[in-house]
């Protein structure tokens, strides 16, 4: 079997990738939608010319020869990009061998994903932010979220006067202490900020302390994780295997959060994750965009043991979230079960995508 053609296709919201093969067979991918005109033309000029012509069952290949062909500029945007390529590949062999992605992956582990309910806003007040999420946990069966703290790479600066704090008491105050509570920083606070503000979390029980210093800055993020005794997570902006092994050895994160659309899809966040097992570090993978980079997370969190904790679901009501694709998500007691169907297990509405495609 052979790749014949790789296709970006830009939804504004949403960026997927179809790999064609000569037999017929179609894989589906998606990357993480930032900047879509460049992750596509990435996909199109910078690492389609190496993959067609290779066999989509060869994905350490095709992965070590998006790396190494583009040395010169590898980065962030094109990981994203070589994300998607890499899980329509493993999408096509589960359509050739009829089988689950999470089976080729090593089996299930597990066979029902528990789920947090993730906020990704800092708009709202706490107090509605608490009601929120409240209503979706009672409807739903959340028995974790995570709430926006500081401002996004906000050099100490609170969304809103004392935001940092008042949201964390206010979904306490009305989820109770058994609810499991996480906060995400987005690259916010300096070290003593974020000691100062993680020791206030502690007191109020929050589980994990996510990205609490700029992302780059991994000798802050460790000053942090030494003087508090909550976890610190960390690892979303990453696709390097040689940061996320620093990451480690430095003591800078308990729990690491590669994003599988981000990191060159399964393979490579495989790696990372067998890479903190080594270390002891569980795995929470980050997952802003509830489409088809959920379906991956769900696929990798079944067949990787130590996914151990509730992994992220966006609450959000992003473009196309349940018209994308069938079967729909569907979140019961807080856990979502595996898709079943050959390779990803979903069906493109390709009306929507003609109906929405961009450019």
């Amino acid at each position: 079997m052979k790749i014949t053609k790789v296709e970006p296709i830009n939804l504004q919201y949403v960026v997927l990738v179809k790999v064609y093969t000569d037999e017929g067979i179609v894989g589906v991918g998606e990357c993480s939608p930032f900047y879509p005109p460049v992750i596509c033309a990435h996909i199109e000029h910078t690492l389609a010319p190496h993959v067609v012509g290779m066999d989509p069952f060869d994905v350490e290949a095709i992965v070590a020869k998006m790396l190494i062909s583009n040395y010169k500029i590898a980065g962030q945007t094109q990981a994203m990009a070589g994300a998607g390529i890499e899980i329509a590949c493993w999408d096509i062999m589960g359509k050739a061998l009829n089988q689950p992605i999470y089976r080729l992956l090593g089996g299930a582990y597990r066979s029902t994903i528990r789920v947090y309910a993730s906020s990704m806003r800092r708009d709202i007040s706490p107090e509605e932010e608490a009601r929120r999420m409240y209503d979706l946990s009672s409807k739903y069966g959340f028995t974790a979220g995570k709430v926006r703290v500081g401002s996004e790479y906000g050099f100490d600066r609170d969304e809103s006067p004392g935001r940092s704090l008042a949201v964390v008491k206010a979904v306490r105050d009305v989820m109770g202490d058994d609810f499991q509570l996480m906060v995400d920083a987005n690259s916010c606070f300096s070290a003593p900020r974020a000691i100062e503000l993680g020791r206030r979390y502690e007191q109020l029980g929050v589980f994990h302390f996510e990205e609490p210093c700029p992302y780059t800055d991994l000798d802050a993020t460790a000053k942090v994780a030494k003087a508090l005794d909550l976890a610190i997570a960390g690892g979303e902006q990453d696709w390097d295997l040689q940061v996320f092994k620093a990451m480690l050895v430095k003591q800078a994160v308990d729990i690491i959060q590669p994003d599988v659309i981000k990191c060159y899809g399964f393979s490579h966040t495989k790696k990372i994750a067998a890479l903190a097992e080594a270390f002891s570090t569980p795995v929470t993978l980050h997952n802003a965009k509830p489409h088809l980079g959920t379906v991956a997370t769900l696929h990798f969190v079944a067949a990787t043991p130590s996914c151990r904790y509730a992994q992220e679901y966006s609450i959000e009501p992003y473009p196309f979230r349940n018209q994308l694709f069938e079967p729909r998500l569907e979140v019961v007691d807080g856990h979502i079960d595996l898709p079943q169907g050959p390779g990803l297990g979903i069906v493109l509405n390709e009306d929507l995508i003609k109906e929405n495609r961009v450019g």
